[in-house]
Order: C-alpha cells, then structure tokens, then sequence
C-alpha cells in the first residue's frame, strides 16, 4: 500500500488484556469526516425535532386551556340560558295574570262610571278615574342594560313586582268603590222621591203638620199630605222596598205601608182598591193601589205620609 493511500486512513488498533490477538481496524478519513459530519447533522435535526415538538406541546397546552374555557364559558351561557329561559317563562305567566288584572279593572272601572253616570245627583267627572295610569308593562329602554339579559330580566321582575303588589290595591279600593256606589244607588232607588199618583194627577188640599181635622172638627197633628183625586186614579209607589201593610188600618182604610230600607217607609191611605200583598217587592213607579175613599174620609184623595228612622217627616220634600 502506497503511503498517500495509508495517509488517507486512520488504523484503529484494539490490544486485548488478554492472550487474543490485536484487533486491527483501519477506517478512510472520509469514512471518518461523514460519519462525524451524519451525526452532528443528526444531532442538529435531533435538537430541532426536539424544539419543534416542545413548541407545539406548549401550543397545545395553551389550545387545551383555551378549550377547557371555553367549555366552562359554554357550560356557563347553557346555565345561564337555561336561568332566563325559566325566567321568562314565568315573566310570561306573570304578565298574563296582570293583564287579566288590568283589564279586570278597567271593566270595573267601566262598571262604577256606569254606576254613577246612571244617577242624576251626580256624575263620574266628579271622580277622578286617571285612565292614563299604566298598569301594563311600560316600554323598556334596553340599551341602558349594556346587553345584559339578566339585568333585564332582574328590571322586568323588579316591575311584575310592583305591578302585583299596586294591582290588588287599586282592585281593593275599585270594589269598595263599587260597594259604596252599589249601596248609594240602592238608597237612591228606595229613598221616596216624586208624586204617589200616576201621571201626576190631583193636587195637595191638606199640608204636613198641625191642622183642623174636617170630620173630627179638632186640631190634631196631620202625619202626612192629603191629594185630591178622583176615584180609581193609580197610586204608585215612591221608592223600590217590600210591601209590609196591605189591607184595612182603621181611620186610614184601605192602606199599603212600603218598607224602603235606610230608615224609610211610606203609606198610602184612603184608597177604593189594593193591588199588591205583603211580601211583594215594588219598583218606584210601580202602580199598587187605585185611590178612593175608604176609612174616615170627606172625599176621594190619597193620604200620602213619609216616615223616617220611625218618625213621620214632611212629604213635600220628597215630592219637589
């Protein structure tokens, strides 16, 4: 071998401790420099593969937190919509109870304006029923909640509440309304007002109060007005009441006495015929008697009394 071929190689020499023989290894120096040259490259692509893997383990890490937040921001919307939706079911089922609420009260308010606007002594303007007054859901400025669903919900709640808490009140106060005007029209209905003959037929010959009695030829206190009229005119009753007298009641004759409620009664003396019974209930207007002469009497005519809290009272101010 020459020697720039021997100069191109590296011998290796192996001497064992033991008795075998030296292992000899000869290697060209370019085997040498590519082998060397193969591993750094391997080590370098080692260390590159090393950090790319490192970085995308990081990455992944990071991807892992971001879904794993996710997750919980998920789970937390579904609670959260899962909040509102129950919510709103109930706002919904709210809303619908005070809207029958509401209109239960405008049908009462309607009703009481009837009630009094069907009276002549007064008239609902003397009442002050404010239709403006908004008991239904008002309009929501929803920009004033930065997008938040439950503070919107939280404002709803907060004005159901007061709905249903101003709601009953307002009906409390329309039915005792209701009640008193209910029992002031029934008064208005029984208290005795205008003439006790049909037509207004006859006129009065005999006042209220202290007078010469004609057919006792004495002063006596006269309890009522005494109206001429022919025989057989209709008598009509004052005020709507029961009738609680209908028959002979001595000096008077033929007599209904009406029980009117609040205090009141009225008689109707002297009459030629009856046409009701005790126990009927009568209508102001309605006819119950013809007039005539009966009992102590100088003529045809109606003795007409009023009587309040039992005490008789002068008919001529309810007759005007």
């Amino acid at each position: 071998m020459s020697y720039y071929k021997q100069k191109e190689k590296v011998t290796i020499k192996i001497v064992p401790h033991t008795e075998h023989d030296i292992f000899t290894l000869r290697i060209s120096k370019k085997l040498i420099k590519f082998l060397f040259t193969s591993i750094l490259v391997a080590l370098l692509a080692l260390v590159g593969a090393l950090y790319y893997y490192n970085r995308q383990y990081d990455f992944s890490l990071q991807r892992i937190e971001q879904l794993i937040h996710y997750r919980e921001e998920n789970i937390e919307l579904v609670e959260k919509n899962e909040y509102l939706h129950d919510k709103l079911a109930q706002i919904s089922q709210q809303t619908e109870q005070i809207e029958i609420k509401f209109n239960n009260i405008k049908q009462e308010n309607k009703k009481i304006k009837e009630l009094i606007d069907s009276q002549e002594e007064f008239s609902s303007k003397e009442f002050e029923f404010n239709e403006s007054d908004d008991y239904s859901m008002q309009t929501v400025d929803y920009s004033q909640f930065n997008n938040s669903s439950k503070e919107l919900v939280q404002h709803t709640e907060s004005t159901i509440r007061r709905l249903q808490t101003s709601l009953p009140q307002k009906q409390k106060e329309l039915n005792y309304l209701e009640k008193d005007i209910e029992e002031y029209r029934e008064y208005l209905a029984a208290r005795p007002e205008g003439w006790p003959i049909k037509n207004e037929e006859g006129r009065i010959t005999s006042t209220f109060g202290d007078r010469f009695h004609p057919v006792l030829e004495r002063k006596t206190f006269h309890n009522g007005i005494d109206i001429a009229v022919w025989y057989n005119h209709e008598v009509v009753a004052t005020g709507e009441g029961r009738v609680v007298e209908a028959g002979n009641k001595g000096g008077y004759g033929r007599t209904v006495v009406i029980d009117h409620g609040f205090g009141y009664k009225t008689l109707y003396a002297h009459n030629n015929r009856l046409l009701v019974r005790v126990g009927d209930r009568v209508e102001r207007g309605e006819t119950i008697a013809l007039s005539g002469s009966s009992g102590i009497s100088t003529g045809p005519h109606l003795h007409y009394e009023v009587h309040l809290n039992g005490q008789p009272i002068d008919p001529i101010e309810y007759i005007r």
